[in-house]
């Protein structure tokens, strides 16, 4: 059977419900894999949110692994210059840590760190970003400005390889969905009427996420990310998608661009229940 690591520094209820999800759907049969471990870089008792991800990981009987990342997290805080030293020698631990419970890929699920190209080169570590492949890069809040101030008429999310180029690895997978029709369009009007007021950068201040087409764009993006990782992960462990260091391969060959999962994705959310 395919076996999956896991790594989430469990800082929300969402961390709980995604591990917890693709743990049922493996059991069910639907994923035809199982989580070998979970690693967490949190110790316990350091906050509210990562006690209980931890909790649910031990009511599910996988093995737990911990190492606090907190003396990491100052440093990065704090600007120092041996930032990617610290960063390198904390994933030099966690991979002696992981390393009696062997794992064919690494999925890296609500993990706020940037892992080192050490752990890059180690594992083949499947991360989500909500863009499609050659769409926006950084965090989630950038690229939602990003496509608004673009005049975006998609948006999506892709799962990628983990490099040491932040959010260039190969893209595995991804969907798409329109930003154009009955739902958007009022909210566009708007947001341009907006700009004509205001600077895009005063926008984001007075609003921030609250401005309309901002959580209309995230909502849908969100909902979608749930299935995209689960079709993911059965794709992975089906073999339907094979992972190597260079990128997924599918009959052989290397899928460049990905494997889009739009239908899949739009047929699993019609399916299940929100």
């Amino acid at each position: 059977m395919f076996t999956f690591g896991w790594f989430s520094s469990g800082r929300d209820q969402a961390a709980v419900d995604l591990f917890s999800t693709a743990i049922t759907y493996m059991e069910q049969g639907f994923i035809p894999a199982r989580v070998a471990y979970v690693f967490c870089d949190r110790a316990p008792g350091e906050s509210p949110a990562s006690d209980r991800f931890q909790e649910a990981v031990r009511r599910r009987g996988v093995p737990l692994i911990t190492l606090s990342s907190q003396g990491l997290r100052r440093l990065i805080r704090e600007g120092h210059p041996e930032i990617e030293t610290a960063r390198e020698d904390f994933d030099h631990k966690v991979i002696a840590l992981v390393r009696a419970y062997p794992a064919e890929v690494v999925v890296l699920a609500g993990y706020m760190l940037i892992v080192s190209p050490l752990l890059c080169r180690t594992f083949l570590c499947l991360n989500l970003h909500p863009a499609v492949p050659g769409g926006p890069q950084g965090t989630w809040q950038e690229v939602m400005w990003q496509l608004m101030a673009q005049g975006a008429r998609e948006a999506g999310a892709m799962m990628h390889l983990a490099t040491p180029e932040l959010d260039a690895g190969p893209p595995v997978t991804y969907f798409r969905f329109s930003l154009s029709g009955p739902e958007f369009e009022p909210l566009w009007e708007q947001f341009r009427l907006k700009l004509r007021q205001q600077t895009l950068s005063d926008l984001r201040l007075r609003e921030g996420e609250a401005e309309p087409l901002f959580a209309k764009i995230r909502a849908e993006e969100l909902r979608r990310e749930f299935p995209l990782i689960l079709l993911t992960l059965k794709a992975v462990a089906e073999g339907t998608v094979r992972l190597t260091p260079r990128g997924p391969e599918a009959g052989g060959r290397l899928l460049s661009a990905g494997l889009d999962l739009t239908s899949e994705v739009e047929d699993f959310l019609k399916k299940t229940p929100n």
